[in-house]
């Protein structure tokens, strides 16, 4: 394998358009997602593909894996087959599953040994290839290029279908297609307006019905005179004409057509596109002059949309998940660029107790301090921010001497002013959403722990910083009859309340389940149940737990784990041991999971946590589960101030967490 690496590292270097068949530069790319349990097989593909410039990211389980994909999307996975846990076909199923990734394409990575039959499930689940290990850095390279190239115009090409969709839905005058038989194939809303019908009444519907009875004969010797020319497609027929639509309240206008044939893509009539012109006050003459400069006018405003767009996107580009100060930040400081101003300032009121006022000048941003206000500046122009009729704040921008705002500025600053506003509301609305999910989950935890003979418990939760997951932890303790302690610990992949709401009801069932059986039932038993709920109910939450029972009288514990991490024990030495078992997550398949028992003495402890405790962006979980284990060892005793030590560890007191954090310790006495 060493070898192997050199020659790849060793490859990578070679010059483009030399042995590479494809070199592409990337910066703008999706990244691709490697999966591999094997260190060194990552290594060996990160230096085969190095040179392609996507961006690459690695996992080293399937779990890990599921995690990111939930997070950002790729556009490629290359996936191994054989993975310990979660392997690469089940990985896979779950990738597919998903709407949003099941696009996405799959490369398997597996040695030329495993089994055909895996293979033929691999493209059953929807692997677009497989590559055989040990592989050649050229064959990789290559079909990686191409699959993710593939995928590139995959994504462009849905761009740019919702793009003309878009602009022909929001079109502000009339279109509709016609078929060879003159019938309505799809109309838009404006045209809806102009005959007075629902958009939806209006498909099958011949377009001469819609028209006065005198101005029928015209309509279809325009269209048939359009029709005529689709044998000339170096010169395509464009025909207009003037003609009085039929409203049901008897509304008297005139509306101008144009029709243009559709290139056909089956022999027979082909289909037309008619666009309609409200004409009303202008009539005939105003028209014809605007047939005239209809080609020069469209060039010039699609140069203009397109300069405007780009504007408006530089702007906005990448500010969804920031918080508010954030966002004023960037705005501010864009706004000063966009507008070649020599200061912009966006102030923010409305529900908020006092306002904010974030200036930029100079090549520097800050926020306003109390007394420091905003008319100190001459403003040259303002422009409100604008919820639903609403104002919620104003943007300012000023200029140096000699320089104002042009009409079209002044246009494009109000569309600005509108973006910066729905942008600062979905700012203020994710905060509120984020607190909302955290009160609500540290309503449903527990509000005290039972104390039980001959154990302590001690457990803490952390809800994740704004932009992150929140709301998918819990933990949740009961006595048990004969002096027994029941303990259960679990994590929804979900955000926010949804995950809050979802993780009440798991604990819930969960204690439920647990509980049954006069309380004797044991903790294989209650996930199989639990599973097996999930299957029947058609829930597709995923999820992760962990049910212990501690028995302080016979000094043993009996757990069971659904793909939660595993269990910790601290001895009253403080030597620690990770407790091995358990099984894969709910809500796949049907399946028993099976219950494992572990003998204690005096002070020795369990704990308990959720990923966000040990999952790191960038390290492998191996990482994370050895920095508790250092954590744990070197602790205290006493279960409280055993948590506190755990999370002063391994938690920054400053960094914003990134996933909920839960930790539970219990010791027997």
């Amino acid at each position: 394998m060493a070898r192997q690496l050199e020659h790849l590292e060793a490859a990578s270097e070679k010059p483009a358009g030399g042995e590479h068949p494809t070199e592409l530069t990337a910066v703008d790319a999706l990244p691709i997602l490697v999966v591999d349990d094997r260190p060194d097989n990552l290594r060996t593909v990160q230096a085969a593909l190095s040179t392609l410039g996507y961006p690459l990211h690695t996992a080293t389980s399937g779990r890990e894996a599921l995690r990111l994909v939930l997070e950002r999307d790729y556009a490629l996975i290359l996936l191994d087959v054989r993975m310990p846990g979660l392997d690469g076909l089940e990985t896979a199923e779950l990738i597919k599953s998903r709407a949003r990734t099941q696009d996405v394409p799959i490369v398997f990575l597996t040695a030329a040994h495993d089994e055909v039959d895996d293979i033929i499930r691999g493209y059953g689940i929807g692997a677009v290839d497989y590559v055989l290990k040990p592989f050649h850095p050229d064959i990789l390279r290559s079909k990686v290029a191409v699959f993710a190239e593939l995928g590139a115009n995959r994504r462009a090409l849905k761009h740019s279908e919702s793009f003309l969709r878009g602009a022909f839905e929001a079109a502000p005058i009339g279109k509709t297609v016609l078929d060879g038989a003159r019938r309505i194939v799809r109309s838009n809303p404006a045209f809806a307006r102009l005959v007075g019908r629902d958009t939806e009444r209006l498909q099958g519907v011949a377009i001469e019905e819609l028209c006065h009875v005198e101005d029928r004969e015209a309509l279809s010797t325009t269209l048939d005179r359009v029709a005529r020319h689709d044998d000339q497609p170096a010169a395509p027929e464009i025909a207009s004409v003037d003609l009085r639509p039929l409203h049901p309240m008897g509304t008297d206008m005139w509306v101008g057509l144009v029709a243009s044939v559709i290139e056909a893509t089956e022999p027979g009539r082909p289909m037309l596109l008619a666009q309609w012109v409200d004409l009303s006050a202008r009539r005939r003459a105003e028209q014809a002059r605007a047939d005239l400069l209809v080609e020069q006018a469209a060039r010039g405003q699609a140069e203009a949309m397109a300069g405007r767009l780009r504007t408006l996107q530089a702007l906005t580009n990448g500010i969804e998940p920031l918080g508010l100060d954030d966002l004023l930040t960037a705005l501010a400081s864009r706004l000063v660029s966009l507008f070649d101003a020599t200061l912009a300032e966006v102030e923010v009121s409305g529900e908020l107790d006092e306002p904010v006022t974030v200036r930029a000048a100079g090549g520097e941003v800050w926020r306003l301090r109390e007394g420091e206000v905003s008319n100190a500046i001459e403003a040259v122009h303002e422009q409100p921010l604008l919820i639903q009729d609403a104002e919620i704040g104003v943007l300012r921008l000023a200029f140096a001497a000699g320089r104002s705002l042009s009409a079209g500025e002044r246009s494009l600053l109000q569309d600005a002013a509108d973006r910066v506003a729905l942008a600062t509301r979905r700012a203020q609305l994710h905060e509120e959403e984020h607190r909302i999910a955290v009160v609500l989950q540290r309503g449903l935890l527990p509000k005290s722990l039972p104390a039980v003979d001959g154990v302590e418990v001690a457990a803490h939760y952390e809800a994740a910083g704004l932009g992150a997951e929140v709301g998918g932890d819990w933990y949740d303790a009961f006595e048990l009859p004969g002096g027994r302690l029941g303990i259960v610990v679990g994590d929804v992949a979900d955000r926010s309340i949804p995950a809050a709401s979802a993780m009440g009801q798991l604990r819930t069932v969960t204690r439920t389940l647990a509980l049954g059986d006069d309380g004797v039932r044991l903790p294989g038993e209650a996930l199989t149940r639990l599973n097996r709920l999930q299957l029947a109910t058609g829930d597709d939450e995923l999820f992760t737990v962990v049910y212990a029972i501690v028995d302080p009288s016979a000094r043993t514990i009996a757990w069971a784990a659904a793909g939660h991490p595993p269990p910790l024990i601290r001895s009253r030495a403080a030597q620690t041991t990770y407790l091995e078992g358990g099984g894969g997550l709910t809500g796949i398949k049907d399946s028993v999971y099976p219950t494992e028992r572990q003998q204690l003495a005096p002070g020795d402890a369990l704990v308990l946590y959720t990923d966000g405790l040990v999952e790191r962006r960038g390290e492998s979980l191996d990482t994370g589960l050895e920095r508790l284990a250092e954590a744990v060892a070197d602790g205290p005793g006493d279960p409280g101030a055993l948590v506190d030590h755990i999370l002063s560890r391994l938690v920054a007191g400053d960094e914003q967490l990134h996933d909920d954090v839960t930790a539970l310790v219990a010791r027997i006495l």
